[in-house]
């Protein structure tokens, strides 16, 4: 990925709720409020982009950075692995994929995954590449995606992105053995919490519009 197409996209995620976030978002607080300390946390740092025009810092870590290094034998092991053309959406286009079904969310896959009239997207697909062995090891069991996965939130916002597409690819990438799995997701199995997100995302952004426009902050207006 060239350094002005990855500053392109972060000029695009500027402000924006991202589905990275999710997970976050979505936890709630003690008392059962709609938004918990983690999803305040990472509203603030959206408030501060869309405040200032300022793009937070990304705090780079080495589970981050193997997944970078790891995303293009990733994709070429998919490849392998599924009928169809399979596009990188941070390297085969000329920009970095990042879809906005409406205003204020973004959301970036990892690929396509094209039908054979090579312009029908069929699949969105999300890879994770653990560092820990014994965190691919254990992944090696896990056969259906509900709400106690981690990154539950997220793949629910790859749908919410590309309203679409009805198939979800989970890979899982193996980088030392260059192996992995893939656990397909469909839409008709999440309706209702896709529905459920989407609204939650939408409550989300015109709180933090809210919260500039009046100079108040979250609890006071979730309080009110």
């Amino acid at each position: 990925m060239s350094d002005e197409k990855e500053f392109l996209w972060r000029e695009e995620r500027r402000g924006k709720i991202t589905s990275s976030i999710l997970p976050d978002l979505n936890t709630k607080g003690r008392g059962g409020d709609m938004f918990g300390l983690k999803a305040l946390t990472a509203l603030y740092a959206i408030r501060y982009e869309r405040r200032t025009g300022i793009t937070r810092e990304s705090l780079s870590n080495r589970n981050f950075d193997w997944g970078h290094e790891m995303e293009y034998s990733a994709i070429e092991w998919i490849r392998t692995q599924l009928l169809g053309e399979v596009r990188s959406c941070s390297e085969d286009f000329d920009k970095i994929v990042f879809n906005k079904p409406f205003d204020g969310f973004g959301d970036s896959p990892d690929f396509y995954v094209y039908a054979h009239d090579g312009v029908t997207v069929e699949a969105i697909g999300e890879i994770k590449c653990p560092i820990s062995q014994g965190k691919i090891e254990e992944l090696q069991f896990l056969n259906i995606i509900d709400s106690r996965n981690e990154y539950y939130e997220q793949f629910l916002g790859h749908f919410i992105g590309r309203p679409d597409v009805d198939t979800l690819y989970y890979v899982i990438y193996d980088g030392y053995a260059d192996t992995g799995k893939i656990i397909e997701m469909n839409r008709k199995d999440f309706l209702t919490d896709i529905e459920q997100m989407t609204a939650k995302i939408i409550l989300a952004n015109d709180l933090i519009n809210r919260s500039i426009e009046l100079d108040l902050d979250f609890k006071d207006l979730i309080k009110n």
